[in-house]
């Protein structure tokens, strides 16, 4: 079987010292006297009552989304105790709860039996994952960190280039208060908590993300739990993100010009992870079953929480389908002043990791460190004065909601939205961006740090340099290979037409609320598509979308700039009908419309192959291969056949493939697989095999073709 996951997680003792759902302390802010109350900083283990167990494609139960009482009891047998059924996930995975917590001494011993099932793919303990905090006294109205030299963001400078406009960022947390200074930053949201225990609002799932309240009585969590307030940390970390600004009252968030997407994952005793991999699915605009469609994907994906523990094959997957949908996902380092590297989701590959600073840009006494954080932020430390603290959106409620109010709080909860708001200001300047490129950008254009602060990642966050290497200073590098100019049609041209490539058309106009539509074929071969709006007045927006005609809401690429200096550059082209509408954001007129594009070289229509025969391997072994692949290619297959053992077969564009980094995997039984893509992307693809047993006779191929 593949990838069992025997991992005995383990508890922060910041807050929670024993949580019986195996639950983890949050990567949260807490009050200074907290964390020294503690006396350690200690990780232990805990209890869970929930497993995730994820059969193999090949098994009528990987996608079964009730399984049956004999099912359930043969199940039980294997595992030698008795489980129930919840649901099935959108990562394939089935959610099983006990009769009673399990020890993880017994969790252990039970994922050793299902080891044995070779149909089950892996299996492993359904977190409860928590965010706690206690804020600092909330006197001062002060956010150093966007201004300040020493610590903070250089977020004034930026935001004269943009202030989010077009961005979406998913708050994954307790929910939300409609705040009077975050109400109207708020988009859509769903209530992903499975449980009406843990949601504490009388359900389970439904498209209503405020947050009712996490408070929780004494002996709630476990045996002896403590009672603790409504943390309302949601909205705390929403307000840092795009509270309202320039408004009179309170606050301003980084991106205020974007939209928050809250998802609610944590209430009472916590989340179970089985709800926050949904979550993060459906934030970045996958499908999750019995959930409506997201409507506004979000371009940022925050999680401000976390604990100890490997990262859990549920929890990866789900950060990659959130990758691969471009969705940057933004994690807490930790508050435990250890290695992150024993945190999760911190240790999961394709985040970005965000430690804390303090005023004085040095690490936070409470920040995790190590070689997988990327980045730094203003996390605060509030132990000397609340003004040293981050201050953003609260409620005074100490149970269920009561009013508005604004509190000071502390933690790498605090840090991680202000890296989640830079991004989302990279998104404004440039909608294409991928989250690779985001983590990148962060960490090549961070400042030095101005205090200690060892192994926090490349530096502190600076915005304005972001937003510049994004493409935020407004310059536009010209195609590789200029289209010759050709002269302007005699009359403008009418809503519908189709574009030329190199021809400009001028003249074109519309009032506020309307929109312009083209079409441009595109054909096989052709790179540098690019789409440059110029000229004239008033203010209109480019939207492009491959296929079909974009929307305000479904596109490819939109710039969403003031003015009408807009460019939208597409490498490598997908052959067929681009589809671009300019819309009015106010009046315009006289504005001109160019796509361009080079054609594709001759002889660029041969394909390319590679066969490789009779290979062998042992278990745990690489072997890779390599196919160039041209320009103008409709199709790339690679396949492996025949031979005994069992070998898997990946595939990845432009370097080679792990076991967390492919572009396909079909992970079967045996040694039938085959990879297959539309429109390959023109460069090297490596074509890799690994010995998940030994193998032998196993065949290799691999085409592009015209």
């Amino acid at each position: 079987m593949k990838n069992i996951k025997n991992t005995a997680f383990k508890l922060c003792t910041a807050i929670a010292l024993n949580c019986a759902l195996l639950s983890q302390n949050a990567l949260a802010g807490h009050n200074a006297s907290t964390v020294i109350e503690t006396g350690s900083n200690a990780l232990t283990q805990h209890n869970t009552s929930r497993i995730i167990v994820k059969y193999k494609n090949t098994s009528p139960l990987s996608t079964a989304t009730t399984l049956s009482p004999v099912t359930m009891e043969q199940i039980s047998q294997k595992a030698g105790a008795r489980l129930h059924h919840l649901r099935h996930m959108s990562t394939g995975g089935q959610v099983m709860q006990f009769d009673t917590h399990k020890t993880p001494a017994q969790i252990n011993e039970i994922l050793n039996a299902l080891a044995t099932d070779s149909s089950i793919e892996y299996a492993e303990p359904d977190l409860l994952l928590q965010a706690k905090l206690t804020p600092n006294d909330p006197r001062y109205n002060e956010q150093w960190q966007y201004f300040e030299p020493t610590a903070g963001m250089n977020l004034p400078a930026a935001w004269d280039i943009t202030q989010g406009q077009g961005a979406v960022i998913a708050v994954l947390d307790t929910g939300y208060r409609p705040h009077q200074d975050l109400a109207a930053n708020i988009t859509g949201g769903y209530d992903m908590i499975s449980s009406a225990t843990i949601a504490q609002d009388g359900n389970g799932r439904d498209a209503d993300a405020t947050d009712p309240g996490d408070w929780e009585p004494a002996g709630a969590c476990f045996n002896g739990s403590p009672a603790s307030n409504s943390s309302w940390h949601g909205t705390h970390v929403a307000g840092t993100i795009a509270a309202v600004t320039n408004n009179n009252i309170g606050v301003a968030g980084v991106a205020f010009n974007a939209k928050i997407l809250p998802v609610r994952v944590l209430g009472r005793c916590g989340g179970f992870v089985s709800d926050i991999a949904d979550a993060i699915i459906w934030a970045a605009g996958g499908n999750v079953a019995g959930v409506p469609a997201n409507p506004d994907p979000a371009d940022v994906i925050n999680l401000s929480l976390g604990g100890a523990g490997n990262c859990g094959t549920t929890q990866q997957n789900a950060i990659n389908t959130a990758r691969n949908l471009g969705a940057t996902v933004v994690v807490a380092a930790g508050n435990e002043n250890t290695n992150a590297a024993s945190s999760t989701p911190a240790n999961c590959q394709g985040v970005v990791v965000v430690a804390a600073i303090n005023r004085n840009g040095g690490k936070a006494y409470y920040s995790n460190f190590g070689n997988v954080v990327d980045i730094a932020a203003p996390g605060g430390d509030g132990r000397s004065s609340a003004a040293n603290a981050i201050l953003s959106t609260l409620n005074s409620g100490t149970t269920t909601p009561g009013n508005d109010r604004y509190a000071f709080y502390q933690g790498t909860s605090m840090s991680t939205p202000h890296a989640a708001g830079a991004a989302a200001l990279l998104y404004a300047v440039n909608p294409t961006i991928t989250p690779t490129q985001v983590e990148s950008i962060l960490k090549s254009t961070a400042r030095p740090f101005p205090a200690n602060c060892n192994q926090c990642g490349s530096g502190i966050v600076d915005a304005l340099a972001a937003v510049n290497a994004a493409g935020g200073t407004g310059t536009t590098p010209p195609p590789a290979v200029p289209p010759a100019p050709t002269p302007p049609p005699a009359a403008p041209p009418t809503n519908g037409s189709t574009l030329q490539n190199g021809s400009a058309a001028t003249g074109l106009s519309a009032v506020r609320g309307n929109d312009l539509r083209f079409t441009i074929d595109v054909p096989a071969g052709a790179s540098q598509l690019n789409f440059r709006l110029s000229s004239g007045s008033g203010d209109a927006d480019i939207y492009v979308r491959f296929g079909s005609a974009p929307t305000t809401r479904t596109y490819d690429c939109r710039p969403y700039r003031n003015g009408n200096n807009e460019n939208c550059a597409i490498n490598p082209a997908q052959t067929g009908t681009y589809h671009v509408m300019l819309r009015a954001y106010a009046n315009f007129s006289n504005v001109s419309l160019l796509a361009s594009f080079n054609e594709g070289t001759p002889g660029s229509s041969t394909g390319t192959s590679l066969t490789e025969s009779n290979l062998s391997g042992s278990s745990g072994t690489w072997q890779h291969f390599t196919l160039d692949v041209p320009t103008g290619m409709r199709s790339l297959r690679a396949s492996i056949s025949g031979g005994r053992g069992d070998a898997d077969l990946y595939v990845r564009y432009g370097s080679t493939p792990t076991l967390s980094r492919y572009n396909c995997r079909p992970y079967r039984n045996g040694n039938s697989e085959s990879c297959n893509f539309n429109n390959p992307q023109a460069g090297t693809w490596y074509i890799s095999i690994r010995g998940y047993a030994a193998y032998s006779g196993v065949n290799l191929s691999a085409q592009s073709a015209p």
